[in-house]
């Protein structure tokens, strides 16, 4: 379906600011309006920043600096604009920080020309008024860029000032028909404006539009009209209109536009325009909508190797390329950089955007012969979304994005339809690539959670709990991300750093609680006991912060020990050799390895938290849980129950023999300034 060029929203804002205020400055009656109309229009270009305006009128330069209204104009920038023929034009003053952004400029020129040009009609209006002799009114009107017509009831012109022939190619024009120089497609709207203001209504003492005419001399100059009753109440129905020449402005205004929402090379819409329009699409609901996104594979290259112009001409070329692929049914754009977009509105079906993604694909990998004869190759990747699967145009945009980076990653040249599998794919993706910053960003972060002595509620460690602060989804927990880390490699050098953390940590405790300082427990996962010079890391870490080893457990899974994996069982024995203490952790999730708590250098066994949970409510469990404490104490081995949440709980696993355990029922996971703050609350603490 065809559509009509967009209206930004941003478009309207900083045009009608320019037009608001040359409304304003057509009817101000001297300069302190004409100040009060820029002051205004200044505020809705900058977004309502602080700023400081101020105009310069010609009286100003012949007076002392001392004298000048106490104001210091050396402080602020003038804006001018240079015309051939009249030099530089404009009295606006404001401050640098106003002037500075160049996207500004244009429109702070047109600002202070206009400026000038109402200053210019007010001292003329003033001159008339105070002159009464018609030849000097005309000598007047002579020095003066704006056309003065007084225009009877059948719309013939009665009087015209000396400056029409600028405008009408001829200032002869008594009894001549105003409305036949007024553009043809504008002419009832002219007729209807004199109509109106003779009709006397509200509103209708000054009206104004934009008028084109049409010269004798073959010109076809925009004018801003401004008319009024010449005599209200005067049967004769004579009507005034000033005419002031705006071509140069409104040509202004367009180039402002276009280079705002359009992109000046390729001439397509821009990121914005496009952002828009899907908007719109997915809003109208007017059957299926798409997005396709398109990357040039490798670009850069062309750049690299050709120069930055062949560079533009193939984006050139690329864009008419789109544009015609995608037809007058479809909405193209220049995404950014070297990447375009395509929106298709009420498609036929799904087949018939992937048919045009296979177009796009195929034309755009044709080659392009530039105009110095160099021929550049080029493929492209599409990525195509369908509202189908999309419930906003937000989440159109991102689902092709989504499409288009897998797209990419499948090989240069090829298209792509989102499929929901994408999204956990990037989700993983950008994961991966912020966890790697994570530790450089200082966004990881340790907790402690108490481990007690059931029978007298004496803290005797805290376990070091890993945390993530991500920039996006907030505050991450470990099973979030530690596969990631594993799978990636990053599980090294995080490990390394949960290890000193929580060293430094427990080294704290033991400066501020002596002999009370209890012991910190660490999670390690078996691809750093795996890795090389595990156990020498763990060591140099300990001599680096002081730590004593007998202070440290370090926490394996049951899962790894399972393994029968000769560098973990080697780290575990020299760890523990060297004073290091060593727990099981979530033990009872395979119970093969009952028999392991045999032949493994440990120390401490941590039930996992079902069991603790089913002793409250099995006999089965309860026995079994007493069979484990039997052996683990008969090997000399701690017990900690974990997960403990209520007193009933606590209550049985102390019955069952546990001497130790860990949970809510005692405390959360504390940050570390609240651990310091937890052992002065009363709670003694010794080594198990």
């Amino acid at each position: 379906m065809a559509q009509g060029p967009a209206q930004p929203h941003a478009d309207d804002e900083t045009v009608l600011a320019l037009r608001d205020a040359a409304a304003e400055l057509a009817v101000a009656a001297g300069p302190e309006d004409v100040v009060a109309a820029l002051d205004r229009a200044v505020a809705r270009l900058t977004g309502g920043s602080a700023h400081e305006v101020r105009i310069r009128l010609p009286e100003d330069d012949t007076l002392p600096a001392a004298r000048r209204a106490g104001h210091d104009d050396t402080a602020l920038v003038p804006i001018e604009t240079h015309t051939a023929g009249t030099g530089p034009v404009g009295i606006l003053l404001v401050d640098p920080a106003t002037a500075a952004p160049a996207h500004r400029r244009p429109a702070l020129e047109a600002l202070s020309a206009q400026a000038a040009a109402a200053v210019d009609r007010i001292r003329l209006a003033a001159e008339i008024s105070r002159i009464r002799s018609s030849r000097e009114v005309e000598a007047l009107l002579e020095q003066t860029c704006d056309v003065v017509l007084i225009v009877g009831e059948d719309d013939r012109v009665r009087y015209a000032s000396p400056q029409a022939r600028n405008v009408f190619g001829t200032s002869a024009l008594r009894e001549v028909s105003l409305l036949d120089f007024v553009d043809a497609r504008q002419r009832a709207a002219a007729e209807f404006l004199l109509r109106h203001v003779r009709s006397g209504a509200v509103g209708a003492g000054d009206s104004r539009a934009d008028w084109t005419i049409r010269s004798l001399d073959g010109r076809a100059p925009v004018v801003e009209v401004s008319c009024r009753e010449l005599h209200p109440g005067d049967p004769a129905r004579d009507v005034a209109l000033t005419l002031h020449d705006v071509t140069a402005q409104r040509r202004l205004e367009h180039e402002l536009t276009e280079r705002m929402f359009h992109d000046t090379l390729t001439g397509l819409p821009n990121r914005a325009v496009f952002a828009e329009r899907t908007e719109h699409a997915v809003a109208a609901g007017d059957g299926l909508a798409a997005v396709l996104l398109i990357d040039l594979n490798d670009f850069g290259s062309v750049n690299d190797g050709y120069g930055h112009a062949v560079g533009d001409e193939v984006l050139s070329a690329v864009g008419r390329r789109l544009r015609r692929a995608v037809g007058e049914h479809g909405f193209a754009a220049r995404y950014g950089g070297d990447q375009f977009a395509a929106l298709i509105r009420d498609a036929a079906d799904a087949a018939d955007v992937e048919h045009l993604a296979e177009r796009i694909c195929r034309v755009l990998a044709e080659p392009v012969r530039t105009s110095g004869g160099t021929v550049v190759v080029c493929s492209a990747s599409v990525g195509v979304a369908t509202t189908l699967r999309a419930a906003d145009a937000q989440e159109l945009l991102r689902n092709a994005n989504v499409a288009l980076r897998a797209a990419k990653s499948a090989g240069a040249g090829q298209w792509l339809r989102y499929e929901p599998s994408m999204s956990d794919q990037t989700r993983q993706a950008e994961l991966r690539t912020a966890l790697g910053r994570a530790i450089a960003e200082q966004a990881l972060f340790l907790e402690y959670q108490p481990i007690v002595a059931l029978g007298t509620g004496r803290t005797v460690g805290f376990e070091a709990l890993l945390r993530w602060r991500h920039p996006g989804r907030g505050r991450l927990l470990p099973g979030e991300f530690i596969e990631i880390a594993e799978e990636s490699r990053l599980i090294l050098p995080i490990g390394e750093w949960v290890l000193e953390a929580a060293m430094r940590a427990a080294q704290r405790w033991r400066a501020a609680a002596q002999e009370r300082a209890p012991y910190v427990s660490v999670n390690v996962s078996a691809h750093q006991f795996r890795s090389e010079g595990f156990a020498d890391s763990v060591a140099r870490l300990l001599a680096l912060t002081g730590l004593p080893a007998h202070r440290l457990v370090l926490e394996i899974t049951e899962s790894s020990l399972l393994r029968d994996d000769d560098k973990v069982w080697h780290a575990l024995e020299r760890l523990r050799g060297g004073g290091v203490r060593i727990a099981i952790d979530d033990f009872g999730t395979g119970y093969s390895a009952l028999g392991y708590l045999r032949q493994v250098p440990l120390d401490i066994v941590k039930l996992d938290r079902l069991f603790v949970r089913g002793l409250t409510t099995s006999r089965r469990q309860r026995d079994l849980v007493e069979g484990i404490v039997t052996l683990t104490r008969a090997l000399s081995l701690d017990i900690v129950a974990e997960g403990i949440e209520t007193e009933h709980q606590r209550r049985t696993a102390d019955a069952a023999g546990c001497t130790y355990g860990q949970g809510y029922l005692f405390a959360a996971p504390l940050p570390e300034d609240q651990t310091l703050r937890w052992l002065d609350g009363g709670q003694p603490a010794a080594a198990p």
